[in-house]
This record gives structure tokens, C-alpha cells and sequence, in this order.
């Protein structure tokens, strides 16, 4: 993999970022952190990874504001740099922070003796994050 990818990808984030923030009214948009972003190799498709606060209803309507406000990003990015093609947008929920807050809320209920391990559910399976992606992309 090239350096230009994580460059690319870095810009792309920081964009989105602005944008979301400055650009974008929809009353279905919550607070919205954009964590990470994974470019294909050829710019055609960026998965935009995001994370929310609120419930599970509230995530839902931001994520669907966002795909419904993906070609006008797109059309912001392209004015505001300068590359060749400006990738497709696909956004998804970045789940890392809920598990990693789920694993905290465990281990400090069992340094207090609340619950015993044996009885805690086990985690649902990890989703695929941009930094995972970009680590396999880098291996393969």
C-alpha cells in the first residue's frame, strides 16, 4: 500500500468532518464523530465510519440522514480539494467505542464484586473497522 492511501483517507475524514458540522441541517442528525475513513485503492469508494451518542432509534435516523446527505458531501469534498476523483461515500456505524465501553462497564463491575465473570453475557462479534481494513489491506 502506498502512503497516499492513509493520507487520502486522513483528508477525507477531516473533511467530512467540517462538513457534517458546517453544512448539514437535517433534524435527524445527531452528534455525529466521524472515526475513520477506508478509500478503495482506486478512490472510487470510501467507507466513512461514524459513531453517534443516543439510542439505538436516534443512531439509525443520524446514519440514514448521512447516507441520504452522501452526494452533497461528495460535492462539497470535490470544491473543497484538490484530487482527481472524489470517492463514493458509504457510511457505517463504527461500533468500537460501544464494545470497548460494554468491556469497561464489565470489568469494573467485577473489580467490585458485583458480578461474578461466569455470569456476564459475552460480547456480540466485532464489526470490521477502517483501521482493521487498512491493516489487512497493508498485509495482503
Amino acid at each position: 500500500m502506498s502512503e497516499r492511501m492513509p493520507r487520502v483517507d486522513e483528508l477525507l475524514r477531516e473533511e467530512i468532518s467540517a462538513h457534517i458540522g458546517r453544512s448539514l441541517s437535517d433534524p435527524r442528525l445527531g452528534f455525529v464523530t466521524v472515526t475513520s475513513v477506508s478509500t478503495s485503492p482506486d478512490l472510487r469508494h470510501a467507507k466513512v465510519f461514524v459513531s453517534t451518542i443516543g439510542s439505538e432509534e436516534q443512531r439509525v435516523a443520524s446514519l440514514a440522514a448521512l447516507k441520504s446527505a452522501a452526494s452533497h458531501l461528495r460535492t462539497l469534498i470535490g470544491k473543497g480539494l484538490r484530487i482527481r476523483r472524489v470517492p463514493d461515500l458509504h457510511f457505517e456505524l463504527d461500533e468500537a467505542g460501544d464494545r470497548g465501553a460494554r468491556i469497561q462497564q464489565l470489568l469494573g463491575s467485577i473489580a467490585d464484586g458485583g458480578l461474578p465473570p461466569e455470569t456476564l453475557s459475552p460480547l456480540p462479534a466485532p464489526t470490521r473497522t477502517g483501521v482493521e481494513e487498512k491493516s489487512r489491506r497493508s498485509k495482503g
